[in-house]
């Protein structure tokens, strides 16, 4: 399908844009008090126990990077599902969640003198389908060995719920309107760039699905879910997921077209693609008239080769509000003023904060100082924290 023209197209002229990146890749004040800051920061691998309890060094400086943006919603990507976790070690604590506890022991600590802690009334800790096996055996990574984690789970893991996401936030949700993807076949998909045993161009020394795998095999390497929050009164859609890389793997380019579809997804989600359905069994995708903002690590660049989902899906695709991109200091110091993550040729842009086209974006950056502008010891902490940066926009609503 194509994605250059749709039936938002009309709405782009509603949302008024300005971005502001900001010297230091820092914030400045909210647009106005309809005004909501949302955030996705990649902590990579962040785990139950650090989290759990206070004093560990990556979740401090992650937590006072957070404090400096103040976000209204946050997404925190690769932070452990504790209570998944549990299932098969006895030892993990479950009487909070991690985002719980990331909230309570170090978002609502203050992490400088200068900052105040952040309580996040609501928060949810998706189910992930990394570390989750089937009920059958399947060697999904073709390694010779069926039912083996990580790589014959539904999502990369050394147990359920590792690289999971939370989302914590100011503004309630409606729990009973949250639709999850978690279940979704990759088969189901139209069209899909599944690499199919015995296809032309499929290669055996490489991933692929066979015929019965088909049959399993989940689309999301984690979950795609849509969360509506009641922003001031009205209703925006937090569209959350976080892809797998379109990397480590061999022949058949298996991830990068696993990648590419994970992020298909959301380009018809909010396109209202009929063959969509989530866990509950509702079909369709979001309504023509609702508000949304995806956030989250995708995984995915403008330019990305060879298949390039952000562009297609992202870029160019008139659902999303993408003419100014948010930029900082420290990726324009390494040639690419707007990476979101220090690995690659000249850092990566692989975290999103695209609001609909009906809203508008006041303002947005990427907390990346540069090497010189280490503000309050903010660059040291950017750097313990994770190899991503956080990205946060200031949007409105309707």
């Amino acid at each position: 399908m194509g994605h250059h023209h749709s039936r938002r197209s009309v709405l782009k002229a509603i949302g008024a844009t300005a971005t502001l990146s900001g010297v230091a890749g820092t914030v400045g004040a909210r647009g106005g008090p309809s005004t909501a800051r949302y955030a996705a920061f990649n902590v990579v691998d962040l785990g139950t126990g650090q989290v759990q309890e206070s004093g560990d060094e990556q979740a401090e400086a992650a937590a006072r990077i957070v404090q400096e943006v103040d976000p209204d919603v946050l997404v925190v990507n690769e932070l452990a599902n504790n209570i998944q976790e549990a299932t098969v070690d006895d030892g993990v604590p479950t009487d909070r969640t991690n985002v719980e506890a990331f909230v309570e022991n170090y978002l609502s600590v203050p992490q400088e003198k200068n900052l105040e802690g952040i309580e996040y009334e609501y928060t949810l800790q998706p189910e992930s389908n990394t570390g989750v096996l089937p009920e059958e055996e399947y060697d999904f990574n073709k390694d010779g060995e069926a039912g083996a984690r990580p790589g014959d789970a539904f999502g990369f893991g050394e147990y359920p719920g590792q690289y999971a996401f939370g989302i914590a936030s100011k503004f309630p949700f409606d729990e009973d309107a949250i639709r999850s993807f978690q279940e979704f076949l990759w088969a189901d998909m139209p069209d899909n760039l599944i690499p199919l045993e015995g296809e032309e161009g499929v290669d055996e020394d490489g991933i692929y699905l066979t015929e019965d795998e088909l049959d399993v095999y989940r689309l999301s390497s984690k979950t795609h879910i849509d969360v509506p929050f009641d922003v001031d009164g009205d209703t925006v859609h937090g569209l959350f997921s976080h892809p797998t890389p379109a990397a480590f793997d061999f022949e058949n380019n298996f991830n990068g077209r696993w990648n590419h579809d994970e992020n298909r997804f959301w380009a018809d989600y909010v396109a209202g693609a009929e063959y969509i359905y989530d866990d509950s069994g509702t079909d369709g995708g979001i309504n023509d008239d609702a508000s949304y903002v995806l956030l989250g690590d995708m995984n995915a660049g403008p330019g990305d080769e060879p298949l390039d989902p952000a562009t297609e899906f992202f870029v160019e695709n008139d659902d999303f509000n993408t003419r100014n991109l948010p930029t900082s200091p420290g990726g324009a110091q390494l040639g690419n003023q707007y990476a979101t993550a220090d690995f690659g040729d000249g850092g990566s842009k692989v975290d999103w904060a695209l609001p609909s086209p009906d809203l508008s974006l006041h303002s947005s950056s990427v907390v990346w100082p540069s090497s010189d502008a280490n503000k309050r010891g903010l660059s040291d902490d950017v750097e313990d924290a994770s190899d991503h940066r956080l990205v946060w926009a200031d949007i409105a609503a309707k």
